[in-house]
C-alpha cells in the first residue's frame, strides 16, 4: 500500500528526476510542434559568436540544450553529494530545476548563452567549494576566472559574475592578495591567448548587437515568459527567507556553501532586473538557484505529507507551460 511518506520519498529520489527529465523532452517536442519556441536571435558576442549562433535554430539546438539541462540537473545532485550542502541526500533540486525549465519553452527548446551560464556557474561553484579554508587554492581560482574570461568573448554579461565569484572566495575563507592576482590573471589570460595567437583580431572587435528581449516575442509569449520568471523569483525569495534560520544552524563550512548559493541567487535576480533587455540570459540560472532553495526547504522538512506542497508548485509550473503552448 502506498503511503504518504512513500510519495514524499519518491520526490527526493532519482526516479522523480528521471521521470521529469523524460517529460521535459516530451514537453520540448510539443512546444516545437506548437511553435512555442521563439528564436533568440542576434549576435551578442564580443569577438566570438554568442552561443545562440553556434548550432543554429532547429532540432540540433533543442537536443543539445536538453542534454545540457540534464547535465546541470545531475551536477546539482553531485555537488550536494560531494560537499553535503543540504546535509541530506536528495534529487529534489534537480527535479524542481527541470520542472521550472519546462514552464519556459523558449529557454528549454534551444541552446543559447543562458544555458551555458547555468553550466558555467555550477562548474565554478564546484571549484570554489573545493578550496574552502585552503590558502593555496589559487590554481582553481585562476581556472574559475579563466573560464569566465573565455565565456565573456561570446557575451559580455558573463563578466557580471566576476565580482560575485570574488566575494565567493571571501566566503570560502581563502581570499588574499595572491587569490586576487590569480583571479585577475585568469580573467585576462583568455584575451592574451586569443589576441597573441591571432584567434581574434583586436581591430575587428565591435560592440555586441543590441537585442531587446521583448522584440523577440509577441505580446502573449512575452507576458507568459515574464509571469513564469516573476513566479520563479518570488518562489526563490520566499524559500530563501524560510531557509535562513536553518542555514544559521549549520557549521561554518556548510553555512559558507549555502551562503554562496543565496548570494548568487540575489545577484542573479538583480542582474536580470538591471539588464532587463537581456533578461532571458539569466532564466536557467535563476531556475536552478530557485530550485535549490525549494529543494533545501523540503529536504530538512521532509514530513510525510510535504509532497502536497511540492505537487502544488509543480502544478503551477505545468499550468504556465500549458499557457505557453496554448
Amino acid at each position: 500500500m502506498i503511503r504518504d511518506r512513500h510519495i514524499t520519498e519518491f520526490f527526493h529520489a532519482k526516479g522523480a528526476t528521471v521521470l521529469i527529465g523524460f517529460l521535459a523532452c516530451v514537453s520540448c517536442a510539443v512546444a516545437w510542434e506548437r511553435g512555442a519556441v521563439v528564436q533568440i536571435a542576434g549576435n551578442l558576442g564580443f569577438g566570438l559568436p554568442s552561443a545562440n549562433l553556434w548550432l543554429g535554430f532547429g532540432w540540433v539546438s533543442a537536443v543539445v540544450n536538453l542534454g545540457v539541462n540534464m547535465l546541470v540537473a545531475m551536477l546539482t545532485v553531485y555537488i550536494n553529494r560531494e560537499f553535503n550542502v543540504l546535509r541530506s541526500l536528495t534529487s529534489l533540486v534537480a527535479t524542481m530545476f527541470l520542472v521550472m525549465q519546462i514552464a519556459l519553452p523558449v529557454v528549454l527548446g534551444q541552446f543559447y548563452g543562458g544555458t551555458l551560464l547555468a553550466l558555467l556557474m555550477l562548474v565554478c561553484t564546484m571549484l570554489l567549494f573545493s578550496v574552502f579554508g585552503y590558502g593555496d587554492g589559487q590554481r582553481r581560482v585562476f581556472m574559475m576566472f579563466f573560464l569566465l574570461g573565455c565565456a565573456a568573448f561570446t557575451q559580455l554579461a558573463y563578466l557580471f559574475y566576476a565580482p560575485v565569484l570574488l566575494i565567493g572566495t571571501m566566503q570560502m575563507r581563502m581570499f588574499s592578495l595572491r587569490t586576487f592576482l590569480a583571479a585577475l590573471l585568469g580573467l585576462i589570460t583568455p584575451a592574451w591567448i586569443a589576441f597573441g595567437l591571432g584567434f581574434i583580431d583586436p581591430s575587428q572587435l565591435s560592440l555586441p548587437e543590441m537585442v531587446v528581449a521583448w522584440s523577440l516575442f509577441n505580446t502573449a509569449d512575452m507576458v507568459q515568459t515574464m509571469v513564469a520568471a516573476a513566479f520563479t523569483v518570488v518562489t526563490g525569495i520566499v524559500f530563501t527567507i524560510a531557509n535562513i534560520l536553518k542555514i544559521l544552524s549549520y557549521n561554518s563550512r556548510v553555512r559558507a556553501y549555502n551562503g554562496f548559493f543565496t548570494m548568487l541567487f540575489a545577484f542573479t535576480t538583480v542582474f536580470a532586473l538591471v539588464n532587463f533587455n537581456n533578461f532571458t540570459f539569466y532564466l536557467p540560472l535563476l531556475d536552478m538557484l530557485a530550485a535549490y532553495q525549494v529543494g533545501h526547504f523540503f529536504t530538512y522538512r521532509r514530513h510525510r505529507r510535504s509532497y502536497i506542497a511540492i505537487l502544488l508548485i509543480i502544478a503551477i509550473y505545468a499550468a504556465l507551460y500549458c499557457w505557453a503552448v496554448a
